[in-house]
């Protein structure tokens, strides 16, 4: 009598039948076009508001909105309405009132009479010192796209060991995602086979 494990041993012992893709090779393949495929859609999502309505996208530099929003998101802001404030706990991004020409993404955590922001980081203990004016106000945060602005963060921080790893892993996925399912020793015994 043979039993259920038997049979499932065998199969595995058995040599594939010719002309049938390597396991290996299609798991492998499959894997990395889909890992390719999820990182082209997260770039046409966090190009696509741009694009059509105008958005403003930006790639996040620090860990200030931890953990709301994490280095290396990018998060997608609408242009800020002319007639009303920002809500308290909305995210905006501002022109940082402390280092200028710089841009800032935080929290609302207060609005002022005169419409000035108080603003506060996720992450941070204390709101920021600085009040933002209702002119400095560039954009109401309304999507984010984790991880995929990664190696623009990493280029900014100038840290050349990930941007290489970030590198070296693509380009294995690239090489996965392009190699053939069958062996070469496979087809060229198929092809000698079909000449004889």
């Amino acid at each position: 009598m043979t039993l259920p494990s038997d049979l499932a041993i065998g199969v595995l012992r058995r040599p594939a039948d010719k002309g049938a893709p390597h396991p290996v090779r299609v798991v492998a393949s499959v894997t990395s076009r889909t890992v390719l495929g999820s990182m082209l859609g997260l770039l046409v999502w966090a190009q696509l508001p741009v694009m059509t309505l105008g958005w403003t996208a930006g790639v996040v530099q620090s860990g200030s909105m931890r953990p709301a929003i994490a280095p290396g998101d990018v998060v997608l802001y609408q242009p800020p309405p002319r007639d009303r404030t920002p809500a308290v706990g909305q995210i905006v991004l501002v022109q940082d009132p402390t280092r200028p020409g710089r841009l800032l993404t935080h929290r609302v955590h207060g609005v002022l009479p005169n419409n000035h922001l108080i603003t506060k980081g996720d992450a941070n203990s204390t709101p920021d010192s600085t009040p933002v004016r209702p002119t400095a106000l560039k954009g109401v945060a309304r999507l984010r796209v984790p991880w995929i602005g990664l190696p623009v963060q990493l280029w900014r921080a100038k840290q050349p060991v990930p941007e290489a790893m970030m590198l070296l892993g693509l380009a294995i996925l690239l090489t996965l995602a392009a190699l053939p399912l069958h062996s070469r020793s496979d087809s060229d015994s198929d092809s000698r086979s079909r000449h004889a």
